[in-house]
């Protein structure tokens, strides 16, 4: 026991709340590591894929997975260092690998948020013992509203492996024994969602993965949908990756995620370095030479690790 309380402790010194980048109104946006996002306007808080636990490798593949609850604990406290995710209503997961879904039933249970996703995502969220009341199973062309914001689910595909396959492909129709092994969480389907928020306009996009599926984004240029905000996974994507995307959705912004190595703890100092700095550099590159080749005008913004950035 108290080495659970000192791990407490540890963990909230290492994670003392950054300096948001804020203004008192406006879409404030946080990356919680991996493909983890708070998105919050007033009082209205949407989270995507929060994967928080990172307990390793060793434990991850050797041990069934329990969320760690000396991490997620004070991640819910109001004066923590990333307070939305306590605040979440709705928990969007872009498919149900265990670093975008293995933690969002856990967080759900305490919240009282819903969790919203595909079959997989239902079946094995059920499994951990959720309530139905708090999940919703969205599938791509659904379109929901939370609060100040309207969600579409686009779909989409996970990048995939030199074998052409994704890893751990399949889906989960029924709810499975918990705890259960990290390698059990299958992919199911893969999904975007743009999430608008209605007062200013604002659209951001999120894909938890670096695959596409190339109709979905076609048919998204074809309605004049534009995305503000990309924030997307960058390894394992395709040469066309970008381009794709930026000549689709005409960004001003690019947020990469989903390159760090999510079996660092959060609370190590190299939580959110890049495991490939060069991919990562490369990627930006790709995104310069897209804008200039499109005429547009794009940032990329490297997420800082539980930094909140307000949107205008």
């Amino acid at each position: 026991m108290r080495t659970r309380l000192a791990c407490s402790f540890v963990l909230a010194a290492l994670l003392a709340p950054a300096a948001d980048v804020a203004a008192a109104e406006g879409v404030r946006v946080r990356w919680l590591g991996v493909a983890g996002f708070a998105v919050e306007a007033g009082d209205d808080t949407i989270l995507h894929d929060p994967y928080l636990s990172r307990p390793g490798a060793l434990r991850t593949f050797f041990r069934p997975y329990v969320p760690d609850a000396t991490i997620l604990e004070p991640l819910l406290a109001s004066d923590g260092p990333a307070p939305e995710v306590g605040r979440g209503d709705l928990i969007l997961i872009g498919h149900s690998h265990f670093d975008h879904l293995a933690d969002a039933p856990w967080i759900a249970d305490r919240t009282g948020a819903t969790v919203v996703g595909s079959e997989t995502t239902v079946a094995i969220s059920r499994g951990f013992g959720l309530a139905k009341a708090q999940l919703r199973r969205a599938d791509p062309g659904d379109r929901l509203s939370h609060g100040a914001f309207d969600v579409r689910v686009v779909e989409s595909r996970h990048m995939t492996l030199p074998t052409g396959s994704p890893p751990a492909p399949g889906v989960v129709t029924e709810p499975p024994a918990w705890p259960m092994p990290a390698v059990d969480f299958r992919l199911g389907d893969a999904r975007g969602y743009l999430v608008t928020h209605r007062p200013s306009g604002l659209r951001l996009f999120f894909l938890s993965s670096a695959g596409l599926h190339r109709p979905a984004i076609e048919a998204l240029k074809n309605e004049g949908v534009r995305a503000d905000v990309l924030l997307i996974s960058t390894s394992g994507r395709t040469d066309d990756f970008v381009h794709t995307l930026l000549d689709a959705l005409r960004p001003r912004i690019v947020v990469p995620q989903h390159y760090d190595n999510f079996f660092v703890p959060l609370a190590d100092p190299d939580a959110a370095v890049p495991i490939d700095e060069a991919d990562l550099a490369a990627f930006e590159a790709e995104v310069a030479s897209a804008a200039r080749e499109l005429d547009l005008a794009v940032e990329v913004r490297r997420p800082r690790l539980l930094e909140a950035v307000s949107y205008p």
